[in-house]
């Protein structure tokens, strides 16, 4: 009985050791022009911040590569504040695992790649 009663008891150990929890994934990038940050804790995926004074930058095109998904926008513009968000489900297909991916943006005539690493 007593062997029953303990192989029970390891069942719900073990049941309550494999919860079904993500792990926070945290990535930063940074370059001349721009800061990327994503945090998947977040509702906010992916913040795109402009470091430069002038925020009237006109249109963006925004590429994401990922290891196995991308992410293209055309014609995205940051607000009064230099900054552009894509909600986490616009954006966590992309940041996923231990995949590094690269923001490209391209505006006015400048034009940067951003490589991202994992914190």
């Amino acid at each position: 009985m007593k062997k029953f009663c303990f192989l029970i008891l390891m069942v719900f150990v073990l049941a309550a050791c494999s919860t079904d929890q993500q792990e926070d994934v945290h990535y930063i990038a940074k370059s001349e022009h721009w800061k990327a940050v994503y945090n998947s804790n977040t509702e906010d995926g992916l913040n795109i911040c402009y470091l430069g004074e002038n925020k009237n930058l006109g249109d963006l095109q925004i590429s994401i590569e990922g290891a196995k998904n991308s992410l293209g926008m055309s014609d995205v513009r940051v607000n009064t504040e230099g900054q552009l968000t894509l909600t986490k489900k616009e954006s966590e297909h992309i940041f996923k695992g231990d995949s590094t991916p690269s923001i490209h943006i391209q505006w006015q005539s400048y034009d940067e790649i951003l490589e991202v690493q994992n914190n």
